[in-house]
């Protein structure tokens, strides 16, 4: 079973916690925009 990452749409910062990153963001549309980003800059887009 793969382990579940942070990725982070690079249109409208959105995270996505998962296996990969959707193909599409569900919040601003873009296509293929997500990146893979650690634990630590995931807290931070998220302003924990």
């Amino acid at each position: 079973m793969a382990d579940k990452r942070f990725f982070r749409c690079n249109v409208c910062n959105d995270i996505h916690y998962g296996i990969s990153g959707p193909e599409i963001c569900p919040t601003c549309q873009a296509k293929n925009a997500y990146v893979e980003i650690d634990k630590e800059e995931a807290k931070k887009v998220m302003g924990l």
